[in-house]
């Protein structure tokens, strides 16, 4: 059994989310447009849009 260590899994790490966000770019900037300037209210407000780059990012 191979275990990655600590610097390979921060860099797997961070060019998996590099890839979600690039690919996911439009929904995920959705969703931060959606949440500017909101406190409490981004929990109802904006779930539609936290639900769809939850499935994006996950894909």
């Amino acid at each position: 059994m191979n275990a990655l260590s600590r610097r390979e899994e921060e860099n797997l790490l961070k060019i998996t989310k590099e890839r979600a966000v690039s690919e996911c770019y439009d929904v995920v900037k959705a969703f931060a447009d959606c949440v500017a300037g909101r406190t409490v209210s981004v929990a109802w407000a904006c779930r539609g849009q936290l639900h769809k780059m939850q499935e994006c990012v996950l894909q």
